[in-house]
């Protein structure tokens, strides 16, 4: 037997949704959005957001880890003549320890990056420039984004420290949290850096003094930061801002001082 279906007064006329009903559902779908969206990132950036929050709440621990650095690049500052002197043995005692001992910083046995400011002693990951000379640009970049697993990357192509030109250097201000390298943050703290501050890099067990002389930003495709001066020794510093994002590249310049 065939039974006719006969539609409700719904279907037929159904209800219309008012201007204000669009509006709070619109917001309240771009709230969940936005939470969602928020707490995904944050999820992502953890450890380098964490890094960030605990450089404010707890300066002290930083500014201890910069006092240390400061001091193992051989930053001794004296506070009067006299500790510039070796202070002579008493008789018949032999003297282990002289006022100008702490003077000599031992060189590190690997290439290194040392940011006291920001409490950061990172190894400097040297790259062959065969895919540069190739110019497979794909390949180069898997090529970097290896290195800095292992620390930051000295960018392929660019002056060694002490050389004329530009020593080239850039690193992860965050990363994937599944990324197996241990440096994924290793430049979250970066821009914390001013115009006067001061780095260290060890190259060849050599030290090379840094003074930060301009800071800004730049869009990822803009390239004449890799320029290399033929009648200065500088050195670059570069990450991507803001943190957890590749939407800018922060970048800091540098003089050699030393």
């Amino acid at each position: 037997m065939h039974i006719a279906y006969e539609p409700n007064d719904r279907e037929v006329y159904p209800e219309k949704v008012s201007l204000s009903e669009k509006f709070w559902q619109f917001v309240r779908f771009t709230v969940v959005t936005g939470m969602i969206f928020t707490l995904s990132f944050l999820a992502i950036n953890y450890t380098a957001y964490s890094t960030i929050v605990s450089s404010f709440v707890n300066p002290e621990a930083q500014a201890e880890a910069s006092e240390v650095l400061t001091q193992s690049a051989g930053e001794v500052k004296h506070t009067n003549e006299a500790d510039l002197l070796p202070t002579l043995p008493e008789k018949r005692e032999v003297r282990k320890e002289f006022a100008w001992y702490g003077d000599f910083a031992v060189a590190p046995t690997d290439d290194r990056i040392i940011i006291p400011k920001i409490g950061k002693s990172v190894p400097l990951v040297d790259m062959s420039t065969e895919n540069i000379e190739g110019e497979d640009w794909a390949e180069l970049e898997k090529q970097i984004q290896k290195g800095l697993q292992d620390g930051v990357v000295h960018y392929p192509g660019t002056a060694k420290p002490g050389q004329f030109g530009n020593v080239f250097i850039t690193g992860h201000s965050s990363y994937y949290p599944w990324d197996p390298g241990e440096f994924k943050d290793v430049f979250a703290l970066l821009g914390q850096l001013e115009v006067g501050d001061k780095y260290y890099i060890y190259y060849d067990q050599v030290k090379y003094a840094y003074e930060i002389k301009e800071k800004f930003e730049v869009t990822p495709d803009v390239v004449s930061v890799l320029e290399q001066p033929k009648n200065e020794k500088i050195s670059t510093l570069m990450t991507c801002t803001p943190v957890g994002t590749t939407l800018r590249r922060l970048i800091l310049k540098a003089e050699q001082i030393s």
